[in-house]
């Protein structure tokens, strides 16, 4: 599957597009193939503070928890 990652962070850092293996829906789980996503304020304030915040991901990371989409598989449970 395609992602925008983000592999550096700080202000002029861009995110690029990367291929990821396709999940699987684990326990509980469902997996949906994204047809619309944003990028919203907390993504941008990971993107361009980084380690400095808490909440921010190791890298590469895969930024984003907005999306609209069809479910393609349910997980256990």
């Amino acid at each position: 599957m395609k992602a925008m990652t983000l592999t550096a962070y700080g202000p002029e850092t861009s995110f690029t597009e990367a291929e990821q293996p396709r999940p699987v829906a684990g326990p509980g789980q469902v997996l949906v193939r994204v047809k619309a996503t944003s990028v919203n304020t907390i993504d941008t304030m990971i993107k361009d503070m980084g380690s400095d915040l808490p909440l921010s991901p190791e890298l590469p990371a895969v930024l984003g928890m907005d999306f609209a989409g069809i479910v393609e598989e349910v997980g256990a449970a």
